[in-house]
């Protein structure tokens, strides 16, 4: 057994933890969307935020946020598996998914944002103040709705679908770990601002994507050191 190999070990057990909480997450957000779809202007926004700041939050992808900080260990336990067999295909899908995940941040800049400028809007005393309000988050919304976030998402799928082609060709973590993991990565390469084309093929997503790291969280931990 050698230093870098049994270094790992704790690597791999977070990563395993990660994917399972990440699993819970999913079922979560996607409750809430069906539930409680998000408005689709600024002062719908504002009149959440009033009424429910939570609810607010989660609608403009708190969770999703979540989400992304803690697949950074799982990031990692593939970078440093893969590694072993393919040096390259690691290293590019560790870059494109940490990329992803800061592209993913600076898109979500409206989740808090959003909130402050309600609580501002609230106690404006003239229109031009509550217009200046409206412009800012119509800026906010169409950057959480824009090209920086279709690229996360895009990135994110070829993150996975590097990963999940060594998986598979190597056969690292069992045949099934790799192919599940393929089949992900294709229904991610269609982002969900794209149209409701893009909003149904992302919900379709989320089978896979539940499944791929079931297997993971399972297989992880009896890596061999």
């Amino acid at each position: 057994m050698t230093t870098n190999a049994t270094s790992s070990v704790p690597l791999f057990r977070l990563a395993a933890v990660t994917a399972v909480v990440v699993v819970c997450l999913i079922p979560a957000q996607a409750t809430v969307f069906l539930l409680s779809p998000p408005p689709q202007t600024v002062a719908g926004y504002f009149d959440l935020f009033q009424r429910n700041p939570v609810l607010g939050l989660v609608d403009l992808d708190l969770l999703l946020i979540v989400d992304y900080l803690v697949m950074i260990p799982l990031y990692l336990a593939l970078y440093v598996l893969v590694s072993r067999r393919s040096a390259t295909l690691a290293l590019l899908g560790l870059v494109l998914g940490l990329f992803s995940l800061v592209l993913f941040l600076v898109s979500r800049e409206a989740t808090f944002s959003l909130w402050m400028l309600s609580s501002q809007h609230a106690t404006a005393t003239t229109d031009a103040q509550r217009a200046a309000l409206d412009a800012s988050g119509q800026v906010l919304l169409t950057m959480y709705n824009g090209g920086t976030f279709g690229l996360s998402y895009v990135l994110g799928a070829v993150s996975t679908m590097l990963f999940s082609v060594a998986l598979w060709r190597y056969e690292i973590l069992g045949r099934a770990v790799g192919v599940v993991g393929v089949i992900t990565a294709l229904t991610m390469l269609v982002p969900p601002n794209v149209g409701p084309v893009g909003l149904v093929v992302a919900m379709l997503s989320l089978i896979p994507t539940a499944i791929w790291l079931i297997l993971l969280a399972r297989r992880l931990p009896r890596v061999p050191a």
